[in-house]
């Protein structure tokens, strides 16, 4: 970069100064030389009438083409504020649009006028061929809608023949399956009663619940009761055996369900046989038959229900009496009632959530009673029924998950023989119950489908009385029609007649001959015109197309923004450049960026600074702003030029609000995308006002341009403001004053010293009154306010700011979220490219399938179950080959919610430490996470670029990059392990040493023996949570087989140990391998050679120390990155000891404490990622950052221990546990 010191306008005396060019006092000309003054003369007064064909080739020029801006280092503003003047290049912004467009139209109004001249047979011609073009137009666009809609209409019908076809084969397979269950479960109690020699009606099914816990579910029936047949001869033995055994029963029903008898109230049991009525439960009368209610699952809330007999119902007992009759196995169904026994087995909460999924469906209807015979020989259908299985069943969950999520709008009503009518609307896999009755839209009768539920093969079955058949007829409504009746027809046709009038429009603007060589002259113009327009203010575009010397010189065009000539002696056009005596000019620094992008990647760095300066450019549009640059993370800007403003710093403060409130809620909303502290980014705006001298300095790449001492005190003011506060130079605060805006003032405290000018006093823009002692001219008074909404948006953005704790902890998830989805989509991918290869990805040859089971545990030690060598899979061509972009896997809604939901509660788990909470171990994910990506293979094994590599290159750079990695990258199970034990390492921390706990005897320490306390307690209770249903689907996808959960568990506890780095036992461990694994190993090549436990043990101490620096990676990052956890670190330290849980203060050790554990602990850890070779680059950085660091904190550390004690005193003590 070069920097130039120009002398500006300010610097020459007022009777010397040229305003339109500052730069005559170094390039010097005769100003009264008759032959230049002539020329300069005739060229000012040329008329612009015509431009050459060449301006096209011009204005492509990379001459001509903008820049976004010029690439400036952090370090400038040093030399601003130092007093050097620095080029500042400029883009223009739109403000000259509709100028440009005015100018366009009337180029286009004269090729019109010069049409008049044109020959009348081409007119004529013209004429015809316009009428022929939109005749066939017409006929076009009619022949495309018609055959369209015909294609639509047999779409429509294709797919309801499809769906409805694929819905009636689902529904009648769901039918025959809870039919054979219902038969199954009437064998096995029949089979069950003959296999322990029991005598009906008198049998016992201990495990009757459990018998019955699989028909419920594949059925949707709401309780399973068993009735035993009772004749009136041994009706009081069966009465005796009842009451012997009721209390059993039920207790036994209980013990099954819960576990325990909490929901039991033991009354109301008759001895008696019962029948229902709206008193209760009162004896039956003398029958021949009972079949009284005996095992029921789930269980009863009380005795009530125990002996009613099924029979007493009329319609029940008719469908009894059909089964004896029908002497088969198949279950029937009575009509649609309601019935009681839902009430008796569960409650109306647990009832209601059985229908919670069917939204609109009633808890009253429809249901039926689906009744099985149980013959005392399970094969053979003559054999006395000696009992029925009765089943209250929702059709609700008839309908459920019978079309793809995508199919909405069909219409199915459900009859039976019995004269009922039931309408539903399928969408998808749910079902909208829409009320009793026959519902069918008029005109779909046509596309009725019947289908029949009733699968019964009896003969006799339609014949015999009692029961009732079922049926579904399905109907398309306009949901399903509108899924294929589209309006593309209509936009294809629209689009069509549009084409044809696009055509007829080019026929316009071509329609002449006679007028092609002048057409084409405008067009050029219009297109050189818009290239000056968006690289230059109005005055410099004038100036350029006003200059008519080029149209007689071509040469002179080119040489008016790149001359190729000597500038000393060729002094023949006057510079482009303007003075401007009153603008407004702002500088709007990114505070904190630079330690922001030190952890971050390249593509992160570059989506904040492009969101946030593409919002910054949209604004400068609608506030009539000029945009002037781009300088690394600063953004300048002006007002009052190029047009002259009156209110030039009302409008330059106005916008600075704007963007100061723009930038916080994109930092807000990019925290979930970008990490941590993305959000804690805000604007430093400084603003100053007075004169600049704008321009193109001709030559390559020339741009607009601003210079004068207005630009470095404004760099100067921004330099010395404050993040998320707008800071005003005197000038603009008097300009503001003139402007009635003096109440958005507040004087600043003390002086800024710039460069020339000495001590200035300065102002904050919108900031309340008791933070400032800004007195006189300053207070507001009640006639300067206006009540705008920009005043009443102006003081509610820059007043007291409420608490975002909450909203940072949503937007950290939000973040955890997505980095542990796009992991878990590669993972997803990496399975599905083993099974494409037909490939198993788990080489553990046996798995003990106990071990899985013991995970579930929570009384295991994680400290024991830490592994010297993990295995990792092997490099595979085959699988590599099969691989799919992980961008293109769709994570299932089930399992985004319990991922979404397991970072949550893990985030509740997390104490409200300064140093060890949610935050900082996000903090710790994301440089995991970066890691993660930096692992390269060295530059022996960089993929060649060329593009005659061949296939068996392809492989080997591809098994070279596997093996050097140590497997690392081609593992995304392993990278999710990494970042898992990231994110729980510090879960319930208390904010105190493991030491401290041992010390206070807590009874975690005694749980885990005194080691790794918290680390083991993080773990177990991450583990568990982990573990438990509640996150079943999450950890089904996560983890498909029992090997990979093994293997998941393994990486996880040995990462999550290693960040206990004071256990000796531990360390020593650690030691050792590293030495066994690095000490002696050889050249890369001989990584071949390597066997597969060397390699993955390389691999194990390699995570380990991955997730050793990024626990402590602030420590290896940028040094304000490093003094804010370090600040936290020790406020959470001198809050233990204010607490009684520390024996010494922090703050007196705290300065040798950081130097000793940079120099034995950070600076040789930062080396062994170094010396291990896979981290490229990082390894670098961080040993770098660590020195760098280690070396500011030797100079200035016990000035920052003394600040941060000093800090100290000011706060509330509080308790960092809590």
């Amino acid at each position: 970069m070069i920097l130039l010191d120009l002398i500006g306008p300010n610097d020459i005396p007022a009777k010397n100064r040229d305003k339109s060019s500052p730069t005559k006092v170094r390039v010097q000309y005769k100003q009264n030389d008759p032959t230049q003054e002539e020329t300069l003369t005739n060229l000012r007064k040329q008329r612009f009438s015509m431009i050459p064909s060449f301006l096209q080739s011009a204005a492509s020029s990379e001459k001509m083409r903008h820049l976004d801006s010029t690439s400036l280092d952090l370090d400038d503003h040093e030399d601003l504020r130092a007093g050097t003047r620095k080029i500042k290049s400029v883009s223009n912004n739109s403000d000259t649009d509709e100028e440009s467009s005015a100018a366009k139209r009337d180029e286009v109004q004269e090729i019109r006028n010069r049409s008049r001249n044109a020959d009348r047979h081409v007119q004529l011609w013209r004429s015809a061929l316009l009428s022929l073009i939109s005749v066939i137009g017409t006929a076009v666009c009619g022949l495309t809608f018609h055959f369209l809609h015909l294609e639509e209409q047999k779409a429509l019908n294709l797919a309801y023949d499809q769906f409805s076809e694929a819905l009636a084969e689902t529904a009648i397979r769901q039918q025959q399956d809870i039919s054979e269950g219902f038969r199954t479960f009437a064998t096995i109690i029949s089979d069950y009663a003959a296999a322990t020699n029991q005598t009906w009606p008198f049998v016992h099914l201990p495990k009757f619940g459990a018998y019955a816990e699989h028909i419920l579910k594949i059925s949707g029936a709401e309780a399973t009761v068993l009735f035993p047949l009772v004749t009136k001869e041994n009706k009081q033995t069966y009465l005796k055996y009842a009451d012997n055994n009721y209390e059993q029963i039920v207790y036994e029903a209980h013990m099954i369900e819960n576990g325990n008898l909490d929901d039991l109230n033991p009354v109301g049991y008759k001895s008696f046989f019962t029948v229902g009525s709206k008193t209760g439960f009162v004896e039956d009368i003398d029958r021949e038959v009972y079949f009284p209610l005996g095992h029921f699952s789930p269980p009863m809330f009380s005795y009530g229900a125990f002996n009613w007999n099924v029979a007493s119902v009329p319609d029940y007992a008719n469908i009894v009496e059909a089964i004896k009759v029908l002497k088969h196995t198949e279950p029937l169904i009575s009509k649609v009632r309601p019935y009681a026994t839902a009430e008796l087995t569960l409650s109306n909460e647990e009832h209601a959530a059985m229908h919670s999924e069917i939204e609109g469906s009633s808890t009253e209807f429809p249901h039926s009673f689906v009744f099985t015979p149980v013959y005392l020989d399970s094969e053979d259908t003559d054999s006395p029924i000696v009992a029925v299985i009765g089943s209250p069943m929702a059709w609700d969950f008839s309908f459920q998950n019978l079309l793809p999520e995508s199919v909405i709008g069909i219409h199915a009503i459900l009859k039976n023989s019995c004269g009922q009518s039931f309408n539903y609307e399928i969408n998808g896999p749910d079902a909208f119950y829409l009320g009793e009755g026959d519902m069918q839209h008029a005109g779909l009768v046509e596309h009725e489908r019947f289908v029949n539920l009733a699968l019964h093969t009896h003969p006799d079955f339609e014949a015999i009385q009692g029961h009732c058949m079922y049926s579904m007829h399905l109907y398309p409504d306009n949901k399903f029609a509108n899924l294929y009746l589209t309006p593309v027809p209509l936009l294809y046709t629209v689009c069509i007649a549009g084409s044809f009038a696009f055509m007829i429009a080019v026929f316009f603007v071509y329609n002449s001959f006679v007028h092609k060589r002048n057409e084409t002259l405008v067009a050029n113009a219009a297109r050189s015109n818009a290239v000056i327009t968006s690289l230059f203010p109005d005055n410099i575009r004038n100036k350029i197309i006003g200059d008519e010397s080029y149209r007689k010189n071509p040469r002179n065009f080119h040489e008016l923004l790149d001359p190729t000539s000597d500038p000393l002696t060729d002094l023949s056009r006057p510079p482009l450049a303007d003075y401007f005596a009153t603008t407004t000019v702002m500088f709007a620094d990114i505070c904190g960026f630079t330690a922001w992008s030190s952890v971050r990647e390249p593509s992160q760095v570059f989506t904040l600074l492009e969101t946030v300066y593409g919002e910054f450019d949209r604004l400068t549009k609608h506030s009539k702003v000029f945009k002037v640059e781009t300088v690394g993370d600063c953004y300048v800007a002006a007002t009052g030029i190029p047009t002259y403003r009156k209110d030039h710093a009302v409008l330059m403060v106005k916008y600075a609000h704007k963007i100061s409130c723009a930038m916080k809620h994109m930092a807000q909303t990019l925290e979930t995308k970008l990490g941590p502290d993305t959000a804690d980014l805000l604007l430093r705006i400084g603003i100053h006002s007075g004169p600049v001298t704008a321009g193109v300095i001709r030559g390559e790449k020339a741009r607009f341009q601003l210079f004068g001492d207005t630009m470095n005190v404004a760099a100067r003011v921004e330099s010395t403001g404050a993040a998320g506060r707008i800071h005003v130079s005197l000038d603009t605060a008097d300009h503001l004053r003139k402007c009635q805006k003096g109440h958005w003032l507040v004087k600043r405290e003390g002086t800024i010293i710039a460069k020339g000018k000495g001590d200035l006093q300065t102002y904050w823009i919108g900031q309340s009154a008791r933070n400032s002692t800004g007195t006189g001219s300053d207070t507001v008074s009640t006639s300067d306010r206006s009540n705008t909404s920009f005043e009443e948006s102006f003081h509610a953005t820059f007043g007291n700011q409420p608490d975002d704790t909450c909203d940072r902890e949503d937007r950290l998830v939000d973040w955890n979220v997505t980095v542990f989805t796009d992991i878990l989509k590669q993972i997803v991918a990496r399975r599905n490219a083993y099974a494409a290869a037909k490939k198993d990805s788990n080489d553990l040859s046996a798995v003990d399938l106990g071990i899985v089971e013991d995970m579930k545990k929570d009384d295991f030690k994680p400290l024991h179950d830490v592994r010297e060598t993990i295995w990792l899979p092997e490099f595979d061509q085959a699988v590599e080959d099969s691989q799919e972009d992980a961008h293109t896997i769709d994570i299932p809604t089930s399992v985004s919610t319990q991922l979404r939901d397991f970072i949550s509660t893990i985030a509740s788990l997390y104490r409200c430490n300064s140093f060890h909470n949610f935050e900082h171990a996000s903090h710790v994910t994301m440089s995991v996470i970066k890691l993660l990506s930096r692992i390269i293979a060295p530059t022996d094994f960089e993929m060649m670029e060329n593009e005659n590599e061949s296939d068996d290159d392809s492989f080997h750079v591809k098994a070279n990059l596997h093996d050097h990695t140590y497997g690392i990258t081609s593992d995304p199970l392993t990278q999710f392990a990494c970042a898992f034990a990231a994110l729980i390492h510090d879960v319930d921390h208390e904010g105190v040493t493991n030491a401290q706990l041992v010390k206070e005897g807590a009874v975690v320490a005694a749980k885990y023996e005194n080691r790794s306390v918290a680390e083991q307690n993080s773990f177990v209770l991450s583990w568990n949570l982990f573990m438990s249903d509640r996150f079943a689907t999450l950890r089904e996808h996560l983890c498909a087989t029992p090997a990979e959960i093994i293997r998941f568990r393994e990486l996880a506890v040995n990462a999550v140990m290693a960040t206990d780095i004071v256990d000796k036992d531990l360390k020593n461990l650690r030691n050792n391998r590293w030495d066994k694994a690095f000490k002696n190993q050889g050249n890369i090549e001989e990584l071949d050679n390597e066997s597969r436990e060397s390699i993955n043990r390389k691999a194990t101490i390699v995570i380990e120390h991955l997730i050793q620096a990024s626990d402590v990676s602030h420590t290896m990052q940028h040094w304000h990155v490093y003094r804010k956890w370090n600040e936290r670190l020790f406020h959470e330290m001198h809050a233990a000891y204010v607490q009684g849980r520390s024996d010494s203060d922090p703050a007196l050790t705290w300065y040798k404490g950081e130097m000793g554990f940079f120099d034995f602990y950070i600076i040789p850890l930062a080396k062994k990622l170094e010396s291990c070779g896979v981290f490229g680059k990082s390894s670098d950085e961080f040993l770098n950052y660590a020195r760098s660091n280690r070396e500011e904190w030797e100079i200035r550390g016990e000035e920052i221990v003394a600040e941060m004690v000093a800090s100290l005193k000011k706060r509330p003590a509080t308790n960092s546990s809590v």
